[in-house]
């Protein structure tokens, strides 16, 4: 497990720059709605062909993601953000003007496979704090705010006087400030310390399981969240709720988001590990039963809210812990393809249940996979509250000795 002194990236300053370059790899996939109601209106793209755009950008992100794992350790961190961030502005440059549908595809992937580098960098990063839980929810609830003001700002100052345009170049001038600006206070290399021997050959295997039951617990409550997140406008609308009611809603839900982040990261361990996320999916659980019933703008808001609040503050645990046992400091990279494939396949999940049995079906399928998720998390904590007592004991043992 980590120390301080071994990771002396807990500071305030490189939790801030690196949870920008978090910011950045999540920027496209946060403010995709508005970019794809851009390029709905004025290139005249079809539902399906904007389907095939969100996952052509899902499979580069995934895709970038899992090959990280090749050079994360191998190459300066500053010179993959920089690259990455990169090809990020470059391949939105190729959008202006009126591109082809097939240009649009593999600028698509070309765009998603840079972020995906990012958000799998900045996943490295965190990884290596010495207090996982509090640097991954810093660093959930700070990626969250750029996407929020963009949300807020693009659709009132900048799309009405400039078009898809000037909301391209808007996002490419963010891609520059959060991506690349920060760099010089971001950490060239890990400074991950080596396993000791003993400890390794004994627990090795534990730890592993571990890292994958919190992998498996993250893409498990993805894939849920992303199964409603993707219809939270259409559930407004059936009960009469206007376009623009329902946008100010989810901007300020992706700032609640933001908050639930930090909220974990100011808990970290204090009150355990499994008792604060049990608690949380009760929220969230809440506010799925409120969306599935709700009848005014009130109760609306209060559903959103309880739902968006949990998505980091749940990332933060099921990735700490991840990061915690993940000796080789590699796995953690793989929560940009958990991120990639929730987003891939929650919406076709949530859209083919409505279109079978309707929005509750698609919202008791959220709340299941939320508990479910629990589940294997508890499983997860239970593993490493058992390996904690063997490291405790085998140090003891080798005091004595």
């Amino acid at each position: 497990m980590n120390s301080v002194e071994s990771h002396p990236i807990d500071k305030i300053s490189v939790y801030i720059c690196a949870g920008l370059v978090s910011g950045a790899g999540a920027l496209l996939l946060n403010v995709l709605p508005l970019l794809f109601g851009a390029f709905s209106e004025s290139f005249g793209l079809s539902e399906i062909q904007l389907g095939n755009l969100a996952l052509s950008m899902n499979l580069g992100f995934g895709l970038l993601g899992l090959a990280s794992l090749l050079w994360v350790h191998r190459i300066s961190w500053r010179v993959i953000a920089s690259l990455s961030s990169l090809l990020v502005i470059a391949m939105i440059l190729l959008m202006l003007g009126q591109p082809t549908y097939e240009k649009l595809l593999i600028v698509m992937a070309a765009a998603g496979a840079g972020t995906g580098a990012l958000y799998a960098l900045a996943m490295t990063i965190f990884g290596d704090s010495a207090q996982p839980e509090k640097a991954f929810g810093f660093k959930l609830g700070l990626e969250s705010v750029p996407g929020a003001l963009l949300l807020v700002l693009l659709p009132v100052a900048v799309v009405p006087l400039w078009g898809v345009d000037g909301m391209l170049l808007t996002i490419a001038v963010t891609m520059v400030v959060i991506g690349i600006l920060p760099l010089p206070w971001v950490p060239k290399n890990s400074v991950r310390g080596a396993v000791p021997l003993a400890v390794s050959i004994s627990s090795a295997g534990a730890h592993r399981s571990i890292v994958w039951l919190s992998l498996l617990a993250s893409l498990i409550f993805l894939t849920g969240v992303m199964s409603v997140w993707a219809f939270l406008e259409l559930i407004g609308k059936k009960t009469g709720l206007s376009s623009d009611t329902i946008g100010t809603v989810l901007a300020i839900g992706f700032l609640i988001n933001a908050v639930g982040g930090f909220i974990a990261s100011a808990l970290g361990l204090k009150a355990g590990r499994f008792y604060p996320m049990a608690v949380i999916i009760i929220v969230e659980v809440v506010g799925l039963l409120v969306l599935s019933h709700f009848d005014s703008l009130t109760t609306y808001v209060v559903g959103v809210f309880c739902f968006l609040i949990s998505i980091s503050f749940v990332l933060a645990y099921t990735f700490g812990i991840m990061a915690e046992f993940d000796q080789s400091g590699k796995i953690v990279a793989l929560g940009a393809l958990c991120l990639s494939i929730g987003a891939a396949f929650g919406p076709a999940i949530g859209g083919q249940l409505i279109e079978n049995y309707g929005y509750l079906s698609t919202l008791l399928f959220s709340g299941g996979c939320s508990i479910a998720a629990l589940g294997v998390y508890g499983v997860a904590v239970f593993r490493s509250r058992q390996v904690s007592r063997k490291m405790k004991d085998a140090s003891t043992i080798a005091s004595v000795i």
